[in-house]
């Protein structure tokens, strides 16, 4: 199936291909969860702080994915 992964700040270096975009259509298997694509991608699963499915929080990183899923993910930010 397909996703499209959104990373943002530094996970963007983590993206396929990468050359500046935010985004990428990513192939997975069948039901996979937000932690294989994170795996998938060389994300280590803790970098992941902030997580959307489709636009909504996700706090469980095995909730299962479906095809044409939008998964937007941030690292810890911090502030000074």
């Amino acid at each position: 199936m397909t996703i499209e992964v959104r990373l943002f700040a530094t996970l963007r270096e983590y993206l396929p291909a990468s050359d500046g975009r935010t985004s990428a259509q990513v192939d997975v298997p069948a039901r996979a969860s937000v932690a294989d694509v994170l795996t998938k991608l060389g994300i280590p699963v803790a970098m992941a702080s902030l997580i959307l499915v489709d636009g909504r929080h996700e706090s469980d990183k095995r909730r299962k994915l479906d095809d044409g899923c939008v998964l937007s993910v941030w690292p810890h930010i911090g502030g000074g």
